[in-house]
């Protein structure tokens, strides 16, 4: 009896989910600024005021009802409004980009305290494109005139080194093992100085060239590293599955299983899209769960919202200890653990104070907290309240970086503000 009463219900779900399948029209796209990069928490409104998606952290929406002639509005703080027509060829498709333009505005009034964000490079001429941290000091890409220059500053926002570069790299990125890459749409070349016989450095440079998706291919999934190992990640089951693994630096054995995570209730939910003729069997792909690794003074420690702790691995992939992690949900009236909507499921790691970070969103206003990994809680530390929507967020010994835009010609600068 109860075999043919799940029969049933399997039946019944199938068939609203295939009348659900063949009402949907989906599209899928992105929202980029001038410069090609992603810009998260766009609103996206279907007959210019129904709220149907928010970009991701990939400047990625979602809309699951929409029809060809039908008008898209895109809307942010910090950008121009944008207007989009709907095409046939949109229309379950994932190829359609939104590029959006900086509003030319002064920025929004705010109290003036001795901790107020300060712009760390301030050039008329320049504006900064991306950045990234090293214990040596800031590296910038800024763009300037039709050219483009790579910069090399000390935290105190003096230049260093400058090397003109073209215009066509857009991205920075320090990989697992501390070395710099700047990307382009094509290319990927790793950062590198020439040093003076008493080991100054003389002039930044170019090394190893590799193509684009050569670059992905070997250092994507490398996601963190010690003395003696290095860990990398692999999703399975539309991404509602993690595995991380070890693998021994300099050694052609097959790498070893660190830790395997599953969402159950995610995993649970797909399978009846894909076995019951939802769009989830030929479209839709499931966002992956948010379970990130960071390595500080050959430590691992495994952030794993998904099972609710928090995984400290020693230099080699033995675990040491686990603590509570609960920073991001709430208790209801009923006492029941829900996830927090605020909770942007981002993470940022200030390696020379050897401290987490977390931050929430309301309204596009970011609230930074520190987490406390013994309790697995986070405590407010500080909020950008005048600066909805910064960009590019990170943390070195008790500073907090960002991009925004000052304000004059669609310019975008490099702020700093000491965390309380």
């Amino acid at each position: 009896m109860k075999k043919t009463t799940f029969l049933l219900m399997l039946f019944c779900l199938g068939f609203i989910y295939q009348i659900v399948a063949q009402e949907r029209q989906v599209i899928q796209g992105y929202c980029k600024d001038e410069n090609g990069k992603a810009i998260e928490n766009v609103s996206v409104y279907a007959h210019d005021s129904l709220l149907v998606s928010v970009t991701d952290e990939q400047g990625r929406f979602t809309y699951g009802y929409a029809k060809a002639s039908e008008k898209l509005r895109f809307a942010h703080m910090v950008f121009e409004p944008t207007y989009y027509t709907i095409k046939d060829k949109d229309i379950n498709g994932k190829n359609l980009t939104i590029r959006m333009k900086t509003k030319s505005h002064e920025l929004l009034e705010v109290e003036v305290t001795a901790n107020a964000p300060q712009i760390v490079f301030d050039n008329p001429v320049m504006t900064v494109i991306d950045y990234t941290l090293r214990e040596d000091g800031i590296y910038m890409i800024v763009y300037r005139r039709r050219n483009s220059a790579l910069l090399h500053l000390s935290f105190d926002g003096d230049t260093l080194h400058e090397m003109p570069i073209s215009s066509r790299y857009k991205y920075l990125s320090k990989d697992a093992f501390g070395e710099i890459h700047a990307i382009s749409d094509y290319k990927v070349d790793q950062l590198g100085f020439q040093e003076s016989i008493d080991g100054k450095k003389i002039f930044m440079n170019f090394y190893n060239s590799m193509s684009r998706k050569t670059f992905y291919d070997q250092f994507s999934t490398i996601l963190a590293a010690s003395d003696s190992i290095f860990v990398t990640g692999r999703y399975y089951y539309y991404n509602k599955e993690l595995g991380y693994y070890r693998n021994r630096l300099g050694s052609d054995k097959e790498p070893e299983l660190l830790h395997y995570i599953v969402d159950e209730e995610g995993r649970d939910d797909i399978w009846l899209l894909t076995h019951t003729g939802g769009i989830g069997a030929n479209f839709w792909v499931a966002d992956p769960i948010y379970n990130p690794i960071y390595a500080i003074d050959n430590k691992f420690y495994l952030f794993a919202y998904t099972d609710r702790e928090t995984i400290v691995f020693d230099a080699v992939g033995n675990e040491l200890e686990r603590y509570p992690l609960t920073l991001h949900e709430y208790r209801k009236w009923n006492g029941k653990m829900v996830p927090d909507r605020r909770w942007k499921q981002k993470m940022m790691m200030d390696v020379a104070r050897k401290e987490f970070y977390t931050f929430f969103v309301t309204d596009g206003i970011y609230t930074l907290k520190r987490i406390d990994l013994k309790t697995g809680t986070a405590t407010s530390v500080m909020d950008l309240s005048g600066y909805p929507f910064a960009q590019n967020m990170r943390i070195h010994d008790g500073v907090l970086y960002f991009i925004y835009p000052t304000g004059i010609n669609h310019r975008k600068a490099l702020y700093q503000v000491r965390i309380e």
